[in-house]
């Protein structure tokens, strides 16, 4: 179970970390055709993780969504930005 948190983490950390990029360099990072995908199979995965009761794979995927929803919130605002 501790090898799975540590992963968990690890991957998250990551995700923000590029998240974290993206806004200090003010661009997106992130394609928003995948970052939507991605958040339609991050979604289906946190729903089945739920359904099966798997507490580490469910939170680990809400954390996903949350830098991916994050990641194409700013990638919206960024091309508004620079459209202008």
């Amino acid at each position: 179970m501790i090898i799975g948190i540590i992963g968990v983490l690890l991957i998250l950390v990551a995700w923000a970390v590029e998240a974290e990029e993206s806004v200090r360099k003010h661009k997106s990072l992130i394609d928003l055709k995948f970052a939507i995908i991605y958040l339609v199979a991050t979604s289906c995965l946190a729903i089945y993780s739920y359904q099966i009761n798997d507490a580490i794979f469910f939170w680990f995927q809400i954390g996903l969504l949350a830098i991916v929803l994050f990641e194409i919130f700013y990638t919206i605002v960024v091309k508004k930005v620079h459209r202008r």
